[in-house]
This record gives structure tokens, C-alpha cells and sequence, in this order.
């Protein structure tokens, strides 16, 4: 074999164990990209567990959020604060996967399904009425909402 043929043979191998390495980056970072949107996932729904939780442990809170979202006129003025603050912080939580979702973190089918639970709870007359005095989120947000709860099919 000559040295030029030698020299070939390595150019070869060498292009063989590049492709090989840029097969093993691509499936590492595929798996990194899945750990990190799973991350993501179990952060969001951890958050939205937190914050469900509170009328749970808060007998109180629970009485204010079972009667204002219904019937928000029965609630004296400190209880109906105390509803708009919990569904502010609430609309936070599904804010952030909105956004998640939208950068293609968190899967459709998760935010499908949170979106479902957010639209019950602001269809109701205290969701809708908390809802109408809220203008701090994004404005993609606040028009996905919008169409949601005006009834229409919000897109994702």
C-alpha cells in the first residue's frame, strides 16, 4: 500500500469517526432537549399543584373560591379580594405554561389540558369577573383567554 493510499485510508476513517461523533452529539442532545421539556412539564404542574392545593388546606379559602366563582356578590369585599388574589396567582401559574407551550416546552396535549381546567374556572361569573379587571399578562395571553372564555375554539 503507498502512502497516498495510506493517506486515503485515513481520510476515510477519520470521516467514518465524524459522522459516528455527530451521531452520538445529535442523540445527545435529543435527550437532553427530552430532560429539559420534561423539567419543564413536572415544574408546571408542580406549580399549578401548589397553588390548587391552597383552598385545600385553607377551609376559608375554599368557602371563597366555591361561592365567588359562582355567585361573586355574595362575598364581602376582603373575600372577594382574597378570590381575585388566589385566581391572579392561578393565571400566573397557567400564564408561564402558555408561554412554555408556545416555545414548544411544554406538549399541546399538557396545555390542552390545563387550558380546559382555565376555561372552566373563568367561565364562571367570579372567574369572568376577575378576568375583566386583569390586564397584567401578555398580550398574547390575555387575547388567548379572551376568545376562550367569549366561548370561541381558542387555538391551542
Amino acid at each position: 500500500m503507498t502512502l497516498e493510499q495510506l493517506g486515503g485510508l485515513g481520510e476515510f476513517l477519520g470521516a467514518i469517526a465524524v459522522f459516528g461523533s455527530l451521531l452520538y452529539l445529535a442523540r445527545e442532545i435529543r435527550e437532553s432537549s427530552r430532560s429539559t421539556r420534561l423539567a419543564a412539564m413536572q415544574t408546571a404542574m408542580l406549580a399549578s399543584q401548589n397553588v390548587m392545593a391552597l383552598p385545600v388546606q385553607d377551609l376559608q379559602l375554599a368557602r371563597v373560591v366555591r361561592v365567588g366563582l359562582m355567585t361573586p356578590d355574595a362575598l364581602t369585599e376582603d373575600e372577594f379580594q382574597q378570590l381575585r388574589y388566589y385566581l391572579f396567582l392561578l393565571l400566573r401559574v397557567y400564564e408561564d405554561t402558555f408561554v412554555q407551550n408556545r416555545a414548544g416546552v411544554i406538549d399541546d396535549e399538557t396545555w390542552e389540558a390545563r387550558a380546559r381546567s382555565l376555561c372552566t374556572i373563568f367561565s364562571t361569573p367570579g372567574g369572568r369577573r376577575v378576568w375583566r379587571a386583569s390586564d397584567a399578562y401578555r398580550a398574547d395571553f390575555r387575547e388567548w383567554l379572551n376568545e376562550a372564555v367569549a366561548g370561541e375554539k381558542p387555538s391551542g
